[in-house]
């Protein structure tokens, strides 16, 4: 470090560093606890810690110009509005080496730096005031107050005050990057085209995209179909400036769709509008847990009418019943026509028993049932109805299966109507596959996949909505009386399908208290 011998209280003897005010031209930190000063006529280096520097500025026992001392600088060489530093000269150049770049004490800084502003706030840093300005500047330090001292050393103000601007903006950077880097919502920027310029670590685990395979990438081949206009229209009202809040599907990386809910936000540099930042959040167990709500509304809803319509319809339903069959003892004739009505009749009964279950809690016996047995028994039920239509029925069951807590005749009325429903999609015959196996520590689940005609994905969400129906003759009550069924267990039954390809149903039940 380059020291000079400069003078304190007029005595010679103290080392420090005395910067040549006329000479600055400009300081660099370079380092963390080092600043190069340059001057015309050479490179000074200053090393300190921010806190011992701090303190170097205003340690006692400089000596210190008032206001009679600056009489006698009557020349300021240079004023830097922005940064507070005012160098002082003299008029004899002989002396302009000597002159310094003093800092206001800190206990009058805020008067006189208004001073100062007001007096030659249009001056930046290396225009010498001279003349008239210079004067007036001088008279109005001098008149503020008599006890306004001045350092006679190289106090630049510029180190610290750009060292603490630089710390913040470091600071400020790194709270961006843990918010960005460790946000469990995903946050992606893109540029005016909607190409990828950055994703953080959540976007690679939603969408399951690596950021290499993401960025400079466009974003459309992800957007669900259906959801492609919307996303251009909302990404073009960002990009004039608007905030969006919306929701799409997204397709991930391993084909399944998710939902998700998106804010876009304007990027905004020197005024103009570069692209778009997306924060978004992966809704799609919220939208599922919003269906099932929706669902269970609907079936709510159909209980209450239903319980009223049953009880309206089975009584004279029993009555034309008994009649009928009176009518086909009697006229052996038309046996035929009246086996036909008694058919019929049959079914509507069947319907309304069907209403009754939705209607109304059923009398239930839950016990601890084997999950093996109800399946087993089930399939060697089913197999001769199979067997008429061509269709094989394999049982994959997991040894050891903890038992369920249930009423055995409903989970096996559950079990009937989805395995019927497979029967009828294989009209030229195929296979079920029937797999039970454990799920976590606490489920058991149960999945019934066929080689059917399969559904298609646009009817998929309104299965198990009353009287629809994929079936010729059904009545889509089958499949809502199995939800009902599934739900008083506090299970869940999920169908997903493709089209040509079958359709597998799952059930997951939670296992009895105490098993293991």
């Amino acid at each position: 470090m380059r020291k000079i011998p400069v003078t304190r209280d007029g005595k010679k003897g103290s080392a420090t560093l005395l910067i040549p005010a006329a000479d600055v031209i400009k300081i660099e930190c370079i380092r963390d606890k080092e600043y190069r000063i340059h001057t015309l006529d050479d490179v000074f280096y200053y090393s300190a810690s921010l806190e011992a520097f701090e303190e170097w500025l205003f340690e006692d026992g400089f000596r210190l110009i008032d206001q009679s001392n600056l009489v006698n600088m009557n020349f300021i060489t240079h004023y830097d509005p922005s940064k507070g530093i005012v160098y002082l000269g003299t008029a004899e150049r002989q002396w302009v080496k000597t002159a310094s770049a003093a800092r206001i004490h800190r206990e009058h800084i805020l008067k006189v730096m208004e001073l100062l502003r007001i007096a030659n706030a249009e001056k930046a840093l290396g225009f010498p005031l001279g003349g008239d300005s210079a004067g007036k500047l001088r008279s109005l330090v001098a008149q503020s107050t008599d006890d306004l001292f001045f350092r006679s050393y190289a106090m630049i103000q510029a180190i610290y005050e750009r060292t603490r601007a630089e710390k913040r903006l470091e600071e400020s950077e790194q709270r961006y990057k843990s918010l960005f880097e460790n946000n469990p919502d995903g946050i992606c920027s893109f540029d005016r085209e909607a190409h990828f310029i950055s994703v953080n670590p959540a976007t690679e685990r939603i969408t399951g995209y690596s950021a290499d395979e993401l960025l400079r990438q466009s974003v459309q081949h992800m957007v669900a179909p259906e959801d492609a206009l919307r996303w251009q229209e909302h990404f073009q009202r960002t990009l004039l400036g608007e905030t969006q809040t919306y929701r799409i599907s997204l397709i991930h990386k391993l084909g399944h769709t998710i939902s998700l809910s998106l804010i876009n936000v304007p990027i905004v540099v020197d005024e103009e509008i570069a692209g778009v930042y997306v924060i978004y959040k992966d809704i799609s167990e919220e939208k599922r847990a919003e269906e099932l709500l929706i669902k269970s509304e609907k079936l709510s809803i159909v209980g209450q009418l239903a319980a009223g319509v049953a009880h309206e319809i089975r009584n004279p339903l029993t009555s034309l019943k008994g009649f009928a069959q009176l009518l086909k003892s009697k006229h052996n004739d038309f046996a035929h026509y009246y086996d036909i009505m008694l058919s019929e009749l049959e079914r509507i009964n069947f319907i309304v028993s069907e209403f009754l279950v939705i209607a109304k809690p059923q009398a239930v016996s839950f016990q601890s049932k084997a999950v093996a047995d109800i399946v087993n028994n089930t399939i060697a039920l089913m197999s001769s109805q199979a067997l008429m239509n061509n269709v094989e029925i394999i049982g994959r069951l997991e040894d050891d299966l903890p038992p369920i807590l249930c009423d055995e005749n409903q989970i096996k009325q559950v079990f009937i109507n989805v395995l019927t429903n497979s029967i009828d999609a294989m009209a030229e015959g195929g296979e079920i596959i029937v797999e039970a196996t454990r799920s976590g520590s606490r489920e058991v689940a149960l999945t019934f996949t066929d080689n059917g005609i399969g559904i298609p994905e646009e009817r998929l969400p309104r299965l198990g909505e009353p009287f629809y129906t994929t079936k010729e003759k059904g009545t889509g009550l089958g499949l809502m009386v199995s939800y009902k069924i599934i739900e008083n267990h506090r299970g869940q039954m999920t169908i997903s399908s493709e089209l040509n390809e079958g359709t597998t149903v799952r059930i997951t039940l939670p296992a009895a208290v105490g098993s293991r």
